[in-house]
């Protein structure tokens, strides 16, 4: 009777599981977390880059201009050959606004201020992109997003203005880091902070104690870092990504 009995307490632990199932019992629905902990990070995975373009509208500013920072707005188009690496052409306007600086300056030192300012007015560049970490992320415990961490490196110019001294074109070798999230397949928003090496004045100065009396203006120009952070809304083409299986 015993061994009888074990014997019917092991069929109703095997049973157990179906019974549950056919019952409808599914158990407690799972928050992204859980499905990411239980995915595959490589079964059919989504080429969210390779293969597509991108078209994203963006707007910035520039970071560290003493006197004149520039709102930029513009556009960026974006090329992947494969999941991690692709080119992208960038090209921004800039609308120069005032720092407390040069508002103090002007105040106390107007023969400092005379001159001009300089502002960004044009940015542009070529570069190649490397996103070498991608992953997804849980929003509000329940959205499970793709994201990637990328760097840029090219060659493009800068269009400087504000003076006749000031106003120039410079080449400009370029380096930057990036995050991009996919919203949806189709739709991303883009982080990017990229620095600008060029030579250029940040401000001019008019002497007016020469030798032949007229007022002359004089803009010394210097290699600097020139940074700037955009925000751009992608759009990729096709819609719908490849899926490595």
């Amino acid at each position: 009777m015993r061994s009888h009995g074990r014997l019917i307490l092991i069929l109703a632990a095997l049973c157990a599981p179906g019974a549950a199932s056919a019952a409808g019992i599914t158990g407690p629905k799972k928050s992204a977390l859980d499905k990411l902990e239980e995915g595959d990070a490589i079964r059919n995975r989504v080429q969210y880059r390779g293969g597509r373009f991108n078209v994203a509208p963006a707007l910035g500013f520039t970071l560290n201009d003493p006197y004149e920072r520039s709102l930029l707005f513009g556009a960026q188009l974006s090329y992947f050959f494969t999941d991690a690496w692709g080119v992208d052409l960038t090209a921004l306007g800039g609308v120069g606004m005032s720092t407390d600086l040069a508002d103090q300056v002007k105040s106390k030192r107007a023969d400092r201020a005379d001159g001009g300012f300089s502002k960004v007015t044009t940015l542009g560049s070529l570069d190649a992109v490397y996103a070498p970490i991608t992953g997804k992320l849980a929003l509000f415990g329940r959205q499970v997003l793709n994201y990637d961490m990328h760097v840029v490196a090219g060659v493009g110019g800068a269009k400087v203005g504000g003076a006749d001294k000031i106003d120039s074109f410079a080449l400009a070798p370029i380096a930057g880091v990036g995050l991009r999230t996919f919203v949806m397949k189709w739709l991303d928003v883009n982080f990017e902070v990229r620095d600008y090496i060029y030579k250029a004045a940040v401000n001019s100065v008019t002497n007016t104690e020469t030798e032949t009396g007229a007022p002359q203006t004089t803009a010394k120009g210097e290699w600097a870092n020139h940074y700037s952070l955009t925000v751009g809304v992608g759009f990729s083409f096709p819609n719908e990504p490849e899926v490595k299986r």
